[in-house]
């Protein structure tokens, strides 16, 4: 029988499970993204980790997300903030083409539906990530959830038995955000 916490722990990999397939359909098309490495190898995990996720992803996932809810030119801006270079760019707005070109924004999403529109005309870099963020926010997908899928996504190449601790590994580097509340 397993205990509370193997269950807790089974039932979120499950959540960042479903939200990975839900938020990006083609993943088993992508190729690599923006990891490139062995996340076996700690080094070069903990590289990635710092320098592009925690650096670049996160930050412009969370503002993606929250723009998303706002409206097309905010999302339009996150996306052009994000500021990926070289092949982790041409990977990154790759796969978001391929995610925006597979999908629909559901009935009265105007703001998603634009964006998509946008990206797979290229008028948009349309970088995963925020691709990803923005199909999230429209269907209320628990912010934290959604940058763990990412970082599953990103690193899905990895053996089973380290797939989920890499994965734990680095949400755990990942800020708390901000919150955009403030005292009266």
């Amino acid at each position: 029988m397993n205990s509370a916490g193997e269950s807790s722990d089974f039932a979120t990999r499950a959540e960042i499970f479903r939200i990975a397939r839900f938020c990006a359909p083609p993943w088993d098309t992508l190729g690599q993204v923006t990891f490139t490495g062995n996340p076996a190898i700690r080094e070069q995990l903990h590289q990635w980790r710092d320098a592009i996720l925690v650096a670049h992803i996160a930050p412009a996932m969370r503002s993606a997300y929250w723009a998303a809810k706002r409206g097309f030119r905010e999302l339009s801006a996150a996306d052009e903030k994000l500021d990926l270079v070289g092949p982790l760019a041409k990977n990154s707005r790759a796969a978001g083409r391929l995610i925006a070109r597979s999908t629909r924004a559901p009935a009265g999403e105007t703001t998603l539906e634009r964006y998509l529109c946008a990206v797979d005309r290229e008028e948009c870099p349309g970088h995963m990530a925020i691709v990803f963020a923005a199909r999230a926010a429209v269907f209320h997908l628990p912010e934290p959830l959604v940058l763990a899928a990412m970082v599953f996504i990103e690193l899905r190449s990895s053996m089973i038995d380290d797939l989920w601790p890499c994965v734990e590994e680095c949400v755990q580097a990942i800020p708390p955000s901000q919150s955009g509340l403030c005292a009266a």
